[in-house]
């Protein structure tokens, strides 16, 4: 390994030999890095590493004794005598002496990771390396050799508000918190050309714990592969340049106007920015954070309106008020020798146009501005714009948090499709608020309610995205294809599509019937055996792979194994209130993704073969001989690949949970985040589920478990079947048998009462009005809500939040 000097020059490679005689090659980073983890400032510390490189440059070999002197002599000439004194003693850095569990994994304690929060927090690192030495002293007086990652943080954030004040503390909890953001966090950083975007976005980005950085100028690279000059030329030049494509009539290059300049760029952001919202959609679908840096975030262009149900949008304008230094940026980048500035020089005043403009967009939309002249105040003062636009969304988030009692066993009662809007048959009441059920409300008038949204407010959620909530996860996290297939126990790698599926009757002319065959449920073991790697004609068998399991009831999972396979993909599967025709044929939700195509035309053939395998199925045989409607056809949706999911924690700890359910989507993600299932063939996900069994099974695992989440689907099935009197039914049982249990139960118990959606007796279908919820037991105090039902539960204590942050609001309520 070689290095080279500020002239290009190759340099002579020095090895270090350890005690043991083995060899290896001195790295300047790694005396950095050691340098570092002993609490010297990373400059300092690299300006040492160099110098102890220069004085060794011309030995061939050097052993780690000598090195280890060479380094302290050089400390001891090149660090303020104070600083060398508190430093540790030479050589490497001992083994850390507390173990953090974090998601409930041991970590090592990392002076240098919490120093780094505690400069994104507005401490400078000197200080923060001080405070984090001050904390470790303090674990190690107390004994403590292992602590939950929350407590961790809980104690460095009191510190900080003993010595650094409320403000700072407020900040670093509010950046411990990013990621437990219910969504995710688009950032966007406009501004001119010479701003200082793309370096602010590279330095922001990791001490907010966001990986994932997108520039504009990528994203027009890239649809410029797609679209050549003749069909979009404002793609094809720079955003501050002009040409005759986007002028108007009478306009000259001789003297362009400021209105000219304004349009060619605008027209040009414009065409971007559908490029930037694939981005961000494709960021919210995955729940991840994002920064999003150039010139073509123009406001109120962004941040996207509608996707604010979404995710938290936050966007700052990056400007230069100084013209002077603005120009000096390009004269430096082409000193640099990178993208040369001669041409930003040479349009420095239509860039300075863009600039205004800018400026002026964002006085209008009230678009916080931040002076970039300063590299290491923009910076602070960046962070301190981010947390302060996220506190006033978010502001739970910055709030002290007391150390958490663990609390006793908890059930969460999960009922499926529990709400619903007022049903005429019901004298303009809903099923929640007819229903007698005396427990229930007894849990909200000694506890807190309130209303939460499963996905956003204004979008509708399916079952998946809900029973992800539940269990604390994002909710756009699976498709659900992954979790049926999952459910059905199938193993998916990384690069499977899943599917959901359901057996549906088509009559003789191939016109849909009945999208669930009746509700059909004996015999679905067979049908899917069936279809089980069934081969397709002209697709060798090795090419791709089909597999096939019985979910609940009606439903199939259904799982494309092979290569260049895409989930971007539309399944056959037309939905609730279609008019009546045939089934969709299944399409790339891009026909130029050569990779969807193919997925398509693979999933059209398996359903083609699988409707000659079904035709004549004996199962089928018997269907029809007793009148019932054949299951003839396999109708698709949900197409998606695995994610990994979080774990269930509570305060850094992993929680032993366990979840009762007859429905494989529920129990597929309870499996998935690491929880026991526990099933019986009596436990239907219907109206004649077995509620004694299931009650049962709950009181026995809520002796050894944490977390105990008992799953029941009939209110949802009478909703989708229009039936709001056996919803009103199902619940009233439902309440007695909760009843008995809470009468049983010998110690302490925390409840907790949710649904995944609404679902319409009236219309048959789900909505997105968010859901009723309560917590009720031990440390959690009563609110002013005597009924549980929606309009009651809107009043409460718990107000109106994500169902995501449910497990958070139970298991730490003073949050």
């Amino acid at each position: 390994m070689a290095e080279r000097g500020s002239g290009g020059e190759r340099r002579r490679e020095v090895w270090v030999r350890t005690s043991s005689g083995a060899r290896r090659p001195f790295l300047r980073g790694m005396v950095t890095h050691e340098l570092v983890q002993r609490g010297l400032p990373f400059d300092e510390a690299y300006a040492v590493a160099r110098a102890v490189r220069d004085a060794v440059a011309e030995r061939d070999e050097i052993d780690t004794v000598e090195l280890a002197e060479r380094i302290e002599r050089h400390l001891d000439d090149m660090v303020a005598p104070e600083r060398r004194r508190a430093l540790a003693a030479g050589g490497p850095p001992a083994e850390p002496e507390v173990t953090v569990l974090d998601h409930g994994q041991p970590q090592p304690f990392s002076r240098g990771l919490l120093a780094r929060n505690l400069f994104a927090a507005g401490v400078d690192l000197d200080r923060a390396y001080r405070l984090v030495g001050q904390l470790q002293a303090e674990l190690r007086r107390e004994r403590v050799s292992r602590l939950a990652a929350d407590d961790l943080g809980r104690r460095m954030a009191d510190l900080l508000e003993r010595f650094e004040g409320a403000e700072v503390a407020s900040r670093y909890r509010l950046l411990r918190s990013i990621r437990r953001l219910p969504r995710p966090l688009v950032l966007y950083l406009g501004g001119a050309p010479g701003t200082g975007k793309s370096t602010l976005a590279v330095d922001l980005a990791p001490l907010l714990r966001m990986y994932r950085i997108n520039a504009t100028d990528t994203v027009r690279q890239v649809m410029r592969m797609v679209f050549s000059p003749a069909v979009l030329p404002a793609l094809h030049r720079s955003s501050y340049q002009l040409d005759e494509e986007v002028a108007a009539p009478g306009w000259t290059r001789r003297r362009p106007s400021r209105r000219r300049i304004e349009a060619a760029f605008l027209e040009q952001a414009v065409r971007v920015l559908v490029g930037v919202r694939a981005v961000v959609e494709r960021s919210v679908a995955e729940s991840v954070h994002v920064v999003v840096e150039g010139v073509h975030l123009v406001p109120p262009l962004v941040p996207f309106p509608d996707l604010e149900g979404a995710a938290y949008q936050v966007m700052l304008l990056l400007t230069t008020l100084d013209e002077e230094a603005h120009r000096s940026r390009f004269l430096a980048r082409d000193r640099a020798g990178g993208r040369r500035g001669e041409r930003y020089l040479q349009s420095f005043a239509h860039i300075r146009r863009i600039q205004e403009l800018l400026l002026d967009r964002a006085e209008a939309h009230d678009v916080p501005l931040l002076e970039t002249r300063e590299r290491d105040a923009s910076l602070q003062h960046a962070l301190e714009l981010v947390t302060g636009l996220l506190r006033q969304r978010v502001p739970h988030l910055a709030a002290a948090v007391a150390t958490p009692v663990k609390p006793p066993p908890t059930l969460l009662l999960f009922v499926d499709g529990m709400a619903d809007r007022p049903v005429r048959a019901l004298g303009g009441r809903t099923p929640l608020a007819v229903g007698v059920t005396p427990t229930l409300d007894r849990l909200a008038r000694e506890g807190r309610s309130g209303l939460a949204d499963p996905l956003a407010p204004g979008v509708t959620p399916d079952t998946a995205a809900g029973s992800l909530a539940i269990f604390g996860q994002p909710p756009r996290a699976l498709a659900r294809g992954p979790v049926e297939a999952i459910g059905a126990g199938l193993e998916l790698g990384p690069d499977d599509v899943a599917l959901r599926a359901n057996l549906a009757t088509i009559d003789e002319a191939g016109r849909l019937v009945d999208r669930r065959a009746g509700r059909i449920r004996e015999g679905v073991a067979e049908l899917a055996a069936a279809l089980d790697r069934l081969p397709l004609p002209g697709m060798p068998v090795d090419r791709v792979g089909v597999r096939v399991r019985p979910g609940t009831e009606h439903r199939l999972a259904l799982v494309l194994s092979g290569r260049g396979l895409s989930s971007a993909i539309a399944g056959s599967d037309p939905g609730d209130g279609a008019p009546p025709g045939p089934p969709l044929v299944p399409r790339p939700l891009d026909p130029h993704d050569d990779a969807a195509t193919k997925t398509a035309r693979v999933l059209a053939l398996f359903e083609q073969e699988a409707r000659r395998v079904l035709a004549d199925h004996p199962v089928n045989r018997a269907r029809r001989e007793r009148g019932l409607p054949p299951a003839n056809a396999v109708l698709t949706r949900g197409a998606g690949h695995v994610h990994r999911l979080l774990p269930l924690e509570y305060g850094g700890m992993a929680l032993s949970a366990a979840c009762i359910s007859g429905d494989r989507t529920v129990l597929g993600i309870a499996a998935t985040v690491g929880a026991e299932t526990i099933t019986s063939d009596a436990m239907t996900a219907n109206l004649d589920t077995d509620l004694p069994g299931k009650f049962a099974a709950a009181a026995r695992a809520l002796s050894d478990h944490d977390l105990v989440v008992l799953h029941v689907k009939g209110a949802d099935i009478a909703a989708h079947d229009r039936r709001p009197d056996w919803k009103v039914e199902f619940l009233e049982k439902l309440d007695r048998r909760l009843a008995d249990l809470l009468a049983a139960h010998p110690g302490p118990l925390r409840v907790a009462v949710a649904s995944d959606h609404v679902t319409l007796s009236e219309a048959g279908h789900h909505a997105a009005d968010p859901v009723p919820v309560l917590i009720w037991g031990p440390g959690i105090e009563p609110d002013a809500v005597e009924e549980f039902d929606e309009r009651s539960a809107a009043t409460g204590a718990l107000g109106r939040f994500p169902l995501q942050l449910l497990l958070a609001r139970l298991f730490e309520p003073e949050g």
